[in-house]
């Protein structure tokens, strides 16, 4: 229940002691940076920059990712100090609230999937930004209101040990995730709330409402192998401990499988559910000019190519994978944020994960 009580926590408490003038001024030096040409702009970044104390990045991506983009901006910037906490998106979510209620939230810029980031926007902890590369990016790929822009796209795919499942037998379907043969091998993360959230709608829309809530029993039912991390589900797919798993992200397949892991991943009906992770300048970090500036530089085509390296699937289109081109995507729907606490409960009185 843990993530579903900081949701709580994030909607109904106490907005916290968030400096509104130091906030209001922050984002009228963003706003007048944008109306700058491109040369003006980044000559005044990189001067503005100069006279900061670094940067302060919280992000959910993985220690070794987030080492390769510091290491490309510091090709271009090298007397920066980037200064990066990494946890995971729940545990860093549940971080910063607790920073912003104690007044002590100094990050400069945050890196997090859509749904955390729309949290941070509800307490107001994230400021409008339309960076030098906001054209590249279509509509669907960023915030409507200007508050973040997607760094690349997680999609949600079964998963399968190339040793224990043939790539004919892999479900292909939702229904073969039902096959009695399943039972007791399929693994899922604890917390698997956007998959659970986008899938539930899509079986909803296709099925109607009843037939969903049965199928998802029915999941249910298979007796899943619950842990902790796609990654360590990944892992240990690959060693055997389970043939299959329900909802692991493409990247992590593909990651695993260019070091030679006995894994592949299957989509089921021809469609794949997808969420962003975005990035967004905070109305908390001390560091504007270079916050915007690193802004630009992750979204820009060099630190695209670096997030691209690392099997992950940049949103930006002229830097893209091929992985998802074949299938028809089913994004995340902000509007369920309204109703995000009621999805949690019936995926727990559902599922009943184990803690």
């Amino acid at each position: 229940m843990r993530f579903f009580f900081i949701i709580m926590i994030s909607l109904w408490s106490f907005m916290g002691a968030v400096d509104v003038s130091m906030a209001q001024n922050r984002e009228s030096t963003l706003a007048a940076l944008t109306k700058l040409a491109a040369a003006e702009r980044q000559a005044r970044l990189v001067e503005g920059a100069k006279k900061e104390s670094g940067l302060v990045w919280y992000s959910s991506t993985t220690a070794e990712d987030a080492l390769a983009l510091t290491k490309k901006f510091h090709e271009q910037h090298p007397s920066i100090q980037i200064n990066h906490f990494r946890s995971s998106s729940e545990k860093l979510l549940e971080r910063i609230l607790a920073e912003s209620r104690a007044n002590a939230f100094k990050a400069d810029i945050v890196s997090l999937p859509e749904l955390e980031l729309s949290i941070m926007i509800k307490r107001k902890l994230l400021l409008r930004y339309q960076g030098a590369e906001n054209s590249f990016y279509p509509p669907e790929s960023k915030d409507p209101r200007g508050y973040w822009t997607g760094l690349y796209t997680s999609a949600w795919v079964p998963a399968y040990n190339t040793k224990m499942v043939t790539k004919d037998g892999a479900p292909k379907t939702y229904r073969d995730l039902l096959n009695p043969k399943w039972k007791g091998g399929i693994a899922m993360d604890n917390e698997p709330y956007n998959w659970y959230v986008v899938s539930l709608r899509y079986l909803e829309s296709r099925d109607g409402k009843e037939a969903a809530a049965d199928y998802m029993k029915k999941l249910a039912a298979q007796q899943m192998q619950w842990r902790k991390g796609h990654s360590l589900i990944g892992q240990l797919m690959s060693a055997g401990e389970f043939p299959l798993a329900a909802e692991l992200q493409v990247h992590t397949v593909e990651r695993a499988k260019a070091t030679g892991a006995p894994i592949d991943w299957s989509v089921l009906d021809g469609v794949i559910p997808i969420s962003k992770v975005g990035a967004a300048v905070t109305s908390t970090g001390n560091n504007v000019y270079t916050s915007a500036l690193f802004y630009d530089f992750l979204l820009s085509r060099p630190g695209m190519e670096t997030i691209r390296a690392s099997r992950r699937i940049p949103t930006r289109p002229d830097v893209t994978a091929p992985y998802l081109k074949p299938y028809k995507l089913l994004p995340f729907d902000q509007q369920v944020m309204d109703d995000f606490d009621k999805y949690v409960t019936l995926f727990r009185d559902t599922f009943k994960p184990a803690q």
